[in-house]
């Protein structure tokens, strides 16, 4: 998956750029009529966006490290996002639509137990956000667009922690496990959920294939505010670390469908 996404993004920026570039010498007659711009934009697009989040992880990397586990660091997360939008026609080149994109990284560790046999640890990391999307289009160029907007709406922060030996799962060992509150086994899943109001600032730029399809890449800066967490979806969770959230910026590169007005 990771290599597919890094595919798209450095095909869609190889693409665009010559695409650029020679279209320079297409149409003069067209130029000299129409101004870039001052050309009003029509249409609607849909499409999807890889996205390769940049995020701070050091604040949830201090626990993976105290527990043992190997941590996050600066290695990218991938996303994979989806967007739709059409122009609104009383006010030039505005767009308006929504984007949602969404992501996760595991680590994992297997170490011994003084008591005998092996302990599995681990513990998933997924992120999704997503919301109301406003763009202000201007044409710089023949079939060459910068969007310059925003979306506004909420995301959340999902932390799965899980502990499993290897014994043998039998079913009434299970519920054994479960009715004995002095049980010492070793097996949990505990599932965090974090809540936020979402604001993501974002620039694009894109280029026009055809009427039908564009190109384009981007970047964009998730901030999350006013967090509220749960424990296995049901209990208050106290004293979570304010970091603890998306940190950082994502770039992207995608491909929209639609009819895409010059």
């Amino acid at each position: 998956m990771k290599k597919i996404l890094f595919y798209l993004f450095f095909t869609a920026v190889v693409t665009i750029i010559p695409l650029a570039a020679q279209d320079k010498d297409d149409d003069e007659s067209d130029r000299r009529e129409n101004s870039y711009w001052n050309r009003v934009k029509i249409g609607g697009a849909g499409g999807v966006t890889p996205m390769a989040g940049m995020f701070n992880n050091n604040e949830i990397d201090k626990f993976l490290s105290a527990s043992g586990l190997p941590t996050f660091g600066t290695d990218p997360m991938y996303l994979i996002g989806g967007e739709g939008y059409g122009y609104i026609m009383f006010l030039k080149n505005v767009r308006m639509g929504g984007f949602g994109a969404s992501g996760t990284k595991t680590t994992n560790i297997l170490q011994p137990m003084s008591t005998g046999g092996t302990i599995k640890k681990e513990v998933q990391y997924d992120v999704s956000y997503g919301g109301f999307l406003i763009d202000y289009v201007q044409p710089v160029a023949y079939r060459l667009d910068i969007a310059i907007g925003a979306t506004i709406g909420g995301g959340s922060v999902d932390l799965t922690m899980r502990r499993h030996d290897d014994k043998f799962d039998a079913w009434d060992t299970l519920w054994n496990n479960f009715k004995n509150p002095n049980s010492q086994s070793t097996n949990y899943t505990h599932h965090m959920n974090g809540s936020f109001v979402v604001f993501t600032p974002h620039i694009n730029i894109e280029y026009t294939l055809l009427t039908w399809l564009q190109l384009r890449i981007g970047a964009g800066y998730p901030m999350m505010f006013s967090p509220e967490w749960k424990l296995d979806d049901k209990y208050d969770v106290n004293g979570v670390p304010t970091k603890i959230k998306l940190d950082g910026y994502t770039v992207n590169a995608g491909i929209m469908f639609g009819y895409f007005g010059w």
